[in-house]
């Protein structure tokens, strides 16, 4: 059982996103994932989606991705 506190986030999402690579090879991954959203965890929702799709395509620098992108995220208010 999960159990959710008023502020918390779930973050669900494809590994596309935590596996979006630059030419180099090195994914963004989870941890970069995670930084990014507790940097801007203030953010409503809608905003901070897009700031993680922004920063997931950032990454990789213009090399090309073979895995779709998908991002849920559940913010709890009460």
């Amino acid at each position: 059982m999960l159990h959710l506190l008023p502020g918390d986030i779930l973050l669900a999402f494809t590994d596309g996103i935590s596996e979006a690579m630059n030419a180099s090879e090195d994914e963004w991954g989870e941890d970069r994932m995670i930084a990014e959203a507790q940097a801007h965890a203030d953010l409503n929702a809608a905003e901070l989606m897009q700031r993680l799709f922004r920063a997931a395509d950032a990454f990789p620098a213009g090399a090309p991705q073979h895995d779709d992108m998908t991002l849920v995220m559940l913010r709890i208010l009460v």
